[in-house]
């Protein structure tokens, strides 16, 4: 202890003045905090508008995969007649003698003709509408083609009586390996008289009952989703018999068609012309078909400016917001003429 009383040893604190940042530091620290904001907030837009095109080209791309598939399962079965694919040995078409005359019904079905032309497995319409039966809502999109296909279901009807009546109000085909016929399936009913009645037990059968199926593919101006945004549709032979109107995949704005014909008896296709184009004596052996597919909604950072030229299709840029993807398919048929 010192004479004046303190402890030796000890030292006496003094407070110092609290430190923090100066104005300068603080206005520098918010600049680079709202830097760093701005440019998280650049990417996540970025990466929203990378998704949203994603996402969208993914979209396109199903559409049309699921549009293209069911045209091309359908075009391949083309000109299948059950035991046979020669149209010409059909003992009642629209292009026999004694032509297929029963009733069938309204709209598409009244054109008895249009039904029954086995002759013409696969035939179209050249950027026009002009079956009998009108189109869907507002009409057909003007500018796209018609696509028909005609053939026998691959499903088979059991070979009875009793597997008839159960089409009741179908047109089904009977067919053996010589001969075809179309018949309306009733109740009571029977299978035709020239074609045996039953299969033989342990062997080929020696009679074929299936569906007659005629399908009609066009661009509908509507679709379920809004009025004015088109739709694949088709035309498609029911009980009745009768047709119907049904929606495939809406977003199909396009549909092209041009059909391989085989003019040298090879069985290979030679030439691809328009529906309706088909040269004389040329059998149509494959079809080219183009789909195209749009969005829904507009992208505001997409700007359509590519020309459209597939088939005969030579369409000017549309200049809109609106993204569009354009598939092509070559399908060769299954069975084509003997």
């Amino acid at each position: 202890m010192t004479p004046n009383g303190r402890i030796l040893g000890s030292r006496t604190t003094v407070p110092r003045q609290a430190a923090g940042f100066s104005l300068i530091e603080l206005m520098v620290a918010l600049t680079i905090g709202l830097v760093m904001i701005a440019g998280a907030g650049f990417v996540f837009a970025k990466s929203r508008d990378i998704y949203r095109t994603m996402e969208t080209t993914a979209r396109l791309q199903e559409n049309a995969r699921y549009a293209m598939n069911i045209i091309e399962a359908d075009l391949r079965m083309a000109n299948f007649w059950g035991l046979l694919s020669d149209p010409d040995l059909f003992t009642n078409s629209a292009t026999t003698a004694v032509p297929f005359t029963t009733s069938v019904g309204s709209n598409c079905g009244a054109n008895v003709a249009f039904v029954t032309d086995v002759a013409k497995p696969v035939e179209g319409t050249n950027n026009t509408y002009t079956l009998s039966c009108g189109a869907n809502g507002s009409g057909a999109a003007a500018g796209t083609d018609v696509l028909i296909v005609r053939r026998a279901s691959t499903e088979r009807i059991p070979q009875s009586v009793a597997g008839v009546q159960a089409e009741a109000g179908r047109l089904l085909i009977e067919s053996s390996r010589t001969q075809a016929e179309i018949f309306k399936a009733a109740s009571p009913g029977a299978i035709p008289a020239a074609y045996a009645q039953s299969d033989p037990v342990g062997q080929p059968p020696l009679a074929d009952t299936r569906r007659l199926i005629v399908n009609a593919y066009y661009i509908g101006a509507d679709s379920s989703v809004a009025a004015g945004y088109p739709s694949l549709r088709r035309k498609t032979l029911i009980t009745g018999p009768a047709f119907q109107d049904e929606e495939i995949i809406p977003g199909v704005e396009d549909l092209q068609v041009q059909f391989g014909v085989d003019v040298n008896g090879d069985r290979n296709a030679d030439v691809f012309v328009n529906p309706g184009s088909v040269p004389s004596g040329g059998v149509v052996v494959a079809a080219r078909v183009w789909l195209r597919v749009r969005a829904q909604d507009i992208d505001v950072a997409h700007q359509d400016s590519q020309a459209y030229v597939y088939a005969d299709r030579n369409q000017a840029a549309p200049n809109d917001q609106i993204r569009r993807l354009v598939v092509m398919q070559t399908v060769q048929f299954r069975n084509t003429r003997t």
